[in-house]
């Protein structure tokens, strides 16, 4: 009996921010992300929000208890594969946000990283020579 493949469609990262309405203005002003839609509390605050990104999403949580349950905020860091790092570059300059210039990676990705002004670091890629060792050349 053989199983049916899994089609993978994309990863969803589901975050946690104080101030999710400046979340919202921020990421979609500075990266160009689109939001899809956002759900209100019954005093009108946003409790969730989606945006899209290419074909995938990130979820937003604006939960104000969400850090007091967790202790601290987490170091993460958010992968976004573009197909011109440079043009991601010049976008988040232009919005007024300081970045360094995008870096080559020995593991063959030129990586722009930006940190967001909660503290989540995002990392625009763009693939470039594929260096790595692959199984296949491993068995070589």
């Amino acid at each position: 009996m053989s199983e049916k493949p899994v089609t993978f469609n994309g990863v969803t990262p589901y975050l946690h921010y104080d101030n999710i309405s400046v979340a919202l203005e921020w990421l979609t002003r500075v990266f160009g992300f689109v939001e899809k839609g956002r759900w209100l509390d019954e005093y009108g605050h946003i409790t969730n929000a989606e945006l899209t990104v290419g074909s995938s999403e990130i979820w937003l949580d604006g939960s104000p208890d969400w850090w007091k349950n967790k202790g601290r905020r987490p170091e993460d860091w958010i992968g976004i594969w573009v197909d011109d790092v440079e043009a991601m570059y010049a976008r988040v300059t232009a919005a007024g946000v300081t970045a360094g210039h995008p870096e080559p990676k020995f593991y063959g990705v030129r990586v722009l990283q930006v940190r967001d002004p909660e503290g989540y670091v995002w990392g625009f890629m763009e693939r470039g020579p594929f260096v790595a060792q692959t199984p296949e050349s491993l068995k070589e």
